[in-house]
């Protein structure tokens, strides 16, 4: 009698992450320690998979963005870009948490920010995270806590996505537009 082959032999798995690492999905949130380089083409993808953020260029550009876009549609949509009046011109930029607790996108060819989130938050209790939330929200928050510190659907652009609010806000004093 012929015996079946065994597939549940524990270097199968090594075999399929090995060949195919692209089926290893990975959440990401950018931590104080960490950036997002043009170079490493690392995107921040949210939980669910909807919305991916990461550096651009659109079309046959020479300029740089850092947006957020539906990761699953095969056209790429942008519903949010950070710098979007002022882009990096070559591709040496990143994205970093600084020691003041900002977000910022600095130019590595000049030597300077281009784009930041202008907080004054002093110091802060816990670490930072930056995050991309399943609704497509970009958020600057304690890495202990859901305590948004910034968020980019205060700063909408082109696309007003749900749970997205425009106008004033009475409580803060923040004008959507």
């Amino acid at each position: 009698m012929r015996s079946s082959p065994n597939y549940h032999h524990p270097y199968t798995f090594v075999f399929v992450v090995i060949l195919f690492p692209a089926l290893a999905v990975s959440y990401k949130t950018l931590l104080a320690t960490e950036s997002l380089t043009i170079s490493s083409n690392e995107t921040i993808v949210s939980h669910n998979e909807t919305f991916e953020l990461g550096f651009f260029t659109p079309g046959t550009s020479s300029r740089w963005y850092l947006g957020i876009w539906y990761k699953k549609i095969p056209t790429r949509t942008y519903v949010w870009v950070a710098n979007r009046d002022n882009p990096l011109s070559r591709p040496n930029g990143s994205l970093k948490i600084s020691s003041d607790n900002n977000l910022f996108i600095y130019d590595h060819s000049s030597n300077t920010p281009v784009w930041s989130t202008n907080l004054t938050v002093g110091t802060s209790r816990s670490p930072l995270v930056a995050e991309l939330l399943d609704n497509g929200n970009f958020v600057l928050r304690h890495s202990n806590n859901n305590e948004y510190l910034w968020q980019s659907f205060d700063f909408p652009t082109d696309t007003l996505l749900p749970d997205m609010k425009l106008g004033w806000d009475n409580k803060t004093g923040l004008d959507r537009v």
